[in-house]
């Protein structure tokens, strides 16, 4: 829930940001204020397991994910109105569930790709631009 509020608010809070400093200083200062959140975080918080150096390829792969998504997302809501971005964002479950099920052979149900059909189709029909 906390996840989800969050990630509300911020998405809300990248159009503000781009609106007033554009979308790669947004996407600059964004990482720069969570660098130092998360040391702190991670100075309280950290797994004491030690890290073999080759296993930090998947926090350096994530990181280029994620700096990609947050740069071009920003860059979009300087074009587009922030719903529509935020919707279009939204569909990433979508890649997440192809990943997880070639990659990691999880399973879906049948009520499962009924249940991710209609979310997309929801996503698609909230996110359709009626101005125009």
């Amino acid at each position: 829930m906390a996840s989800m509020l969050t990630l509300g608010v911020s998405t809300y809070l990248y159009k503000r940001s781009t609106d007033v400093i554009g979308p790669t200083n947004t996407t600059f200062f964004y990482y720069l204020f969570s660098f130092m959140i998360a040391i702190v975080v991670w100075l309280l918080f950290r797994e004491t397991q030690p890290i073999p150096t080759a296993n930090l390829f998947w926090p350096a792969l994530l990181a280029v994910f994620l700096f990609t998504s947050v740069w071009t997302f920003n860059y979009a809501v300087k074009f587009i109105d922030v719903s529509v971005a935020s919707t279009i964002r939204s569909l990433s479950f979508v890649i997440t569930i192809l990943l997880a099920i070639n990659l990691s052979q999880e399973q879906l149900t049948t009520k499962d790709w009924f249940a991710v059909v209609f979310a997309v189709i929801a996503l698609v029909l909230f996110g359709l631009n009626t101005k125009n």
